[in-house]
């Protein structure tokens, strides 16, 4: 009996001394976050010297050996893995000239993917259609053929307001091919003279000219036309493109000493559009991936699990590096014990997107019990389209996106003003050390009982959110229902 009690005492103790030592180690890794490091001087490398990185430029290959560089001296293996995007597109120079009741060069910028025009641009009248709608497109009937229609827009200032833009752009698109209109201009959804880029809703299989004109130069021409003016439109888009082309994703690796073959992925999209230097969007978190990844390495941490560290390529054209990832490493995904990214910019993080997976939120609700003082959370277990969680989800592997306030990510989203003065730098410091604490949280779990869902469970998943309207806006559905994007049939 003396002996029993002696060896459950030791047996308690050593308990104990595990639990201490991790939750130092976790306590070691956020002081370590929230003290001095580098993160601040990658977001000034990559925002103020590299700048914007569209996939397919100079700059982006630029930027993804920089990443590479960031890891191999924080001591951390990395390699970068090759993919094929579907085709080539930059703008050179997007111009216009209005003439008529009025006489004026409005500023404006193109869509990616937008086709383009020649030398002599593209010219025709600019008749106005509210806000696209449905029954604003059939007001205008027959006389919007062959003619440029001009839509009105709101002010972006929320995440439900930018959700709602990409919808209604889907919609808009559909309609205006079917009325064969010359093209589509959209009034900037930001103030004043501010333009920003957004994907064409059909991506690379647009077949119109998609302009965005300055809020207060669209909203000059719609006042004109409202008192009975008439103007015409002439549109120069100037534009580098091509086929299919390799990028690549840039992976780094800290192994776990325990379950090495199990695997914690923590990612950030590194490509931007070009208008802005891609701060908010979304280097401040390539630079927060970079930076959890380097302090875990300095201390000397150890997970039980792999930890992989991903700069994804092509997120603004399709989420292609990502989608690319799945593929392949499709034999790993069971093995893939949950996926994070982060990509709404360096508004706070107040908890997690967990998917429409009860289980996946408790757990998180857990992880984040290490870092209440930096709280308080709240997760919400709604599925996110839009980001490189998407073809993990599809996939079926448990999958978190950082669930953040809005500080001004809308106003400068895809936007000329999206610039690294417009992080919060505090904020990020603080998300480093959430996302880091939640990441170690889930690589060091004793017993995992996250599962991969099957092909029928993502289903219901889709059923049971009303996931279909988003996957048809970026234009993912029909991918899904044929299997080329999801688990298979």
């Amino acid at each position: 009996m003396l002996k029993h009690v002696s060896s459950l005492f030791i047996l308690t103790l050593f308990i104990s001394f595990v639990s201490i030592v991790q939750n130092s180690e976790t306590d070691k890794l956020v002081a370590a976050m929230l003290g001095h490091t580098q993160i601040q001087d990658d977001l000034h490398e990559l925002c103020d010297k590299i700048g914007g990185r569209v996939t397919g430029t100079e700059a982006n290959t630029k930027a993804i050996e920089w990443g590479i560089k960031k890891f191999k001296d924080a001591g951390v293996g990395v390699k970068k893995e090759a993919f094929q995007m579907p085709s080539l597109w930059d703008e050179k120079s997007c111009t216009a000239e209005i003439s008529g009741a009025s006489n004026f060069s409005p500023r404006v910028v193109s869509r990616a993917f937008s086709i383009g025009t020649n030398s002599a641009g593209l010219e025709a009248e600019l008749i106005s259609v509210g806000y696209g709608t449905d029954n604003d497109f059939k007001n205008a009937g027959d006389k919007i053929k062959d003619k440029f229609v001009l839509i009105t827009t709101d002010e972006l200032t929320e995440l439900g307001g930018l959700f709602k833009e990409y919808n209604d752009a889907h919609e808009i698109e559909g309609r205006a091919i079917a009325a064969n209109v010359k093209g589509v201009i959209y009034m900037s959804s930001r103030p004043k003279k501010l333009l920003f880029r957004h994907l064409a809703s059909r991506g690379y299989n647009n077949t119109l000219p998609l302009v965005v004109m300055a809020r207060d130069d669209a909203s000059r021409c719609i006042r004109i036309l409202d008192k009975g003016g008439k103007l015409n439109l002439n549109l120069n888009i100037e534009l580098t493109t091509g086929g299919s082309y390799t990028s690549y994703n840039v992976i780094g690796e800290i192994k776990g000493i325990e379950k090495p073959d199990e695997i914690v992925l923590i990612g950030a999209h590194l490509d931007s559009w070009g208008m802005g230097t891609g701060a908010n969007d979304n280097g401040c978190n390539v630079s927060l991936v970079i930076d959890i990844a380097r302090q875990m390495t300095l201390l000397g941490i150890r997970p039980k699990r792999t930890i992989r560290f991903a700069l994804w390529n092509g997120e603004e054209q399709c989420i292609c590096g990502s989608y690319a990832y799945t593929q392949q490493h499709e034999k790993e995904l069971d093995k893939h014990i949950v996926i994070a990214s982060i990509d709404i910019g360096s508004g706070k993080v107040t908890g997690f997107f967990t998917g429409h997976r009860p289980e996946l939120e408790a757990e998180t609700k857990k992880a984040l019990e290490t870092v209440t003082s930096l709280g308080p959370f709240e997760n919400a277990d709604v599925p996110i389209v839009g980001t490189d969680n998407y073809d993990f989800m599809m996939q079926g592997v448990p999958n978190l996106v950082g669930m953040q306030e809005g500080a001004n990510y809308c106003s400068d989203y895809h936007c000329e003003s999206d610039t690294y003065d417009k992080v919060n730098l505090q904020n990020l410091k603080i998300n480093s050390a959430i996302v880091a604490s939640t990441l170690l949280h889930f690589a060091n779990l004793d017993k995992v009982t996250l599962k991969r869902q099957n092909r029928n469970e993502v289903q219901k998943m889709i059923e049971e959110t009303k996931l279909e309207v988003p996957m048809k806006a970026f234009e993912y559905w029909e991918g899904w229902l044929d299997g080329t994007r999801g688990r298979k049939p």
